[in-house]
């Protein structure tokens, strides 16, 4: 067989498993799609039935009215809100239905009772098949004066499945003329890209046939300007593949830093206090105490490191949640306690009772880091060695009256292994990390960074989130 038509076997095999898996998995998105809005509209439309009726007779009906009074009432509300599809059903027997079925044989609902604060109980949903007819009942009970009604809405689905299978036949249709008019098109192209090797083949006969002046006709056409292009190609794919593994290389690197960084403020915490453990006579409280604050930074240890393995990493979008102000700087107090008291150093806090919508555990890292970084911004014989950390209308702000940062270097700060100070950074055991590990959480969440720094006045960072609106992330 010829290349051409390999080429062409294998192109058409691939186009068609292609074309079938897209086609399938669309058309049971697109299935699943329409049976969920024909249940979304049934649901809809018997949770107003329901609200209705009972509200309505809730109004109308008194417990002194007689039996008479109430069946008149009830049918009379119902009937007011309901329609052919509407069903009214009391202790089995039927006050009110257009249709000759029993929606309770399908769909009882005597587990869905209200609660005692409400008047409608769970709603519940089931598919029948009933005289050649796809159902689809939706129900509900209603309790009115002490006594319970069961609401149901019974829509005709058949229609719907039958619109599916019909585009489902088309869908069939049109993938499997696609099919063949691509087969036709890439065999086509196959056999006129070839014909360029028919002429190399006959070049290559003659040269080996004794004709050592023929020469084949090369530009940017023929075989060997193709061969030449594919292996342009070929060098600029390599080339993008080794920078993808430089990032790769470079991001975990960057993950390895970091983790190892982030580690250092809750290890610290968690031996403090696992030597308390062993060492000091201490309370069932405050051995309670402990292993609560032990288990708290475990926890958030492992819930970081995730995170940042897919934030540095992999790069994959963060998770965001609504968390107040005040419960941020509760966790980073919490997490920076050991730092300001080996360090010596005060954290003073300010916060309004706003919300911010962000990763809780990555922004505690981010504010951890800052508050951190400015601990260290004071010389040894400091006296007023305090930071304020405060969140107000989607600032966070830490700000320090240390040494400052000149002004040469505060476009640096942020890159990795990057210091101001490298002998004090040794002294203190830095890595350069900490506000590289700021610059990506900030940039995960779509935050603009801004810094004020005075070398002898000290410096301030603001975060300054977006502004949005939550998203749904299920």
């Amino acid at each position: 067989m010829q290349l051409w038509k390999k080429a062409a076997l294998v192109c058409v095999s691939v186009l068609l498993v292609v074309i079938s898996s897209c086609a399938s998995i669309l058309l049971l998105y697109t299935q699943r799609t329409v049976l969920d809005l024909s249940r979304d509209q049934a649901k809809a439309k018997q949770l107003n039935l329901a609200a209705s009726f009972s509200e309505l007779t809730n109004y109308y009906i008194t417990d002194k009215d007689s039996e008479t009074v109430k069946e008149s009432l009830l049918y009379y509300s119902f009937s007011r809100f309901s329609d052919d599809a509407a069903v009214l059903v009391k202790d089995g027997e039927i006050l009110y239905s257009n249709m000759r079925i029993d929606p309770a044989k399908y769909l009882p609902l005597q587990n869905s009772l209200p609660e005692d604060e409400t008047t409608i109980g769970e709603q519940r949903l089931c598919e029948a098949k009933t005289d050649g007819h796809d159902l689809l009942i939706v129900g509900s009970i209603v309790r009115i004066h002490k006594e319970y009604y069961c609401v149901y809405v019974v829509e005709d689905i058949t229609d719907v499945h039958q619109s599916i299978l019909i585009l489902m036949c088309r869908f069939v249709i049109i993938c499997l003329v696609g099919i063949m008019l691509g087969a036709f098109v890439l065999a086509f192209l196959l056999h006129y890209g070839a014909k360029p090797l028919a002429t190399l083949s006959s070049v290559s006969k003659r040269i080996a046939s004794g004709e050592y002046d023929v020469r084949a006709d090369v530009n940017t056409k023929d075989e060997i300007g193709t061969l030449a292009a594919d292996f342009n190609t070929m060098a600029q794919a390599v080339q993008v593949h080794i920078a993808e593994l430089s990032e790769t290389a470079e991001r975990q690197r960057l993950f390895i830093g970091s983790v190892a960084h982030e580690f250092k403020t809750p290890l610290t915490a968690i031996l403090l206090h696992t030597r308390l453990l062993q060492n000091v006579n201490m309370t069932d409280q405050e051995k309670h105490d402990s292993l609560s604050h032990i288990e708290k930074q475990c926890t958030w240890l492992e819930s970081l490191t995730q995170k940042l393995l897919k934030t540095i990493t992999l790069k994959q979008e963060i998770i965001k949640e609504r968390i107040t102000a005040e419960e941020l700087i509760n966790r980073v107090q919490a997490s920076t306690q050991q730092i300001m008291v080996t360090r010596n150093t005060q954290l003073k806090t300010s916060c309004d009772d706003s919300s911010v919508f962000v990763d809780g555990d990555l922004m505690q890292s981010l504010l951890v880091n800052l508050v951190d970084n400015a601990s260290k911004a004071y010389d040894p014989d400091s006296t007023n060695r305090s930071i304020l950390l405060a969140i107000s209308n989607n600032i966070l702000e830490v700000r320090d009256t240390g040494r400052g940062i000149p002004a040469d270097a505060i476009d640096r700060i942020f890159e990795p292994f990057y210091m101001v100070d490298k002998s004090r950074s040794k002294k203190t055991g830095s890595s350069g990390l900490g506000l590289a590990l700021v610059k990506q959480i900030a940039d995960a969440h779509d935050a603009h960074l801004e810094v004020n720094s005075a070398p002898g006045i000290g410096t301030t960072v603001r975060v300054i989130l977006p502004k949005q609106k939550e998203r749904n992330n299920n």
